[in-house]
């Protein structure tokens, strides 16, 4: 059996400092709160929710991986390349882990950076 998939409806990370986490995508991003228990909470950015759950202090590990198997990273996409451009001044200004914008083959513009698990998230702008 076959689905078609409209989009992408949530995402749900395990972070380690659950507050921590919370502050940082809410100050990055501006997501809107949603909802929010112990051990999780859920944003919406307009497009899509994002969840962060700490499994009640149950994880693993405390810091992610993308080598191992599973989630790899997550893309965020931008308006403008004078987006991914204040990105880099303001992960700079922040200390917030990062690389450049780089130019792919194809004509997308990106911009990796780390969450404060080290998950690898990217900002992401394709030329038209």
């Amino acid at each position: 059996m076959r689905f078609k998939i409209k989009i992408i409806h949530h995402i749900k990370l395990t972070v380690s400092d659950l507050k921590k986490s919370k502050e940082f995508y809410q100050r990055l991003f501006g997501f809107k709160i949603v909802a929010e228990y112990s051990g999780f909470v859920m944003f919406y950015s307009g497009n899509f929710y994002l969840g962060l759950t700490d499994h009640k202090g149950d994880t693993q590990r405390q810091e992610f991986n993308e080598k191992d198997v599973g989630l790899d990273h997550v893309s965020f996409e931008v308006e403008s390349k004078a987006d991914l451009d204040k990105a880099l001044s303001y992960f700079k200004q922040q200390n917030i882990p990062h690389g450049q914008v780089e130019k792919l083959s194809n004509n997308l513009y990106v911009l990796a950076f780390r969450d404060p698990d080290n998950i690898q998230l990217e900002l992401a702008w394709r030329k038209k």
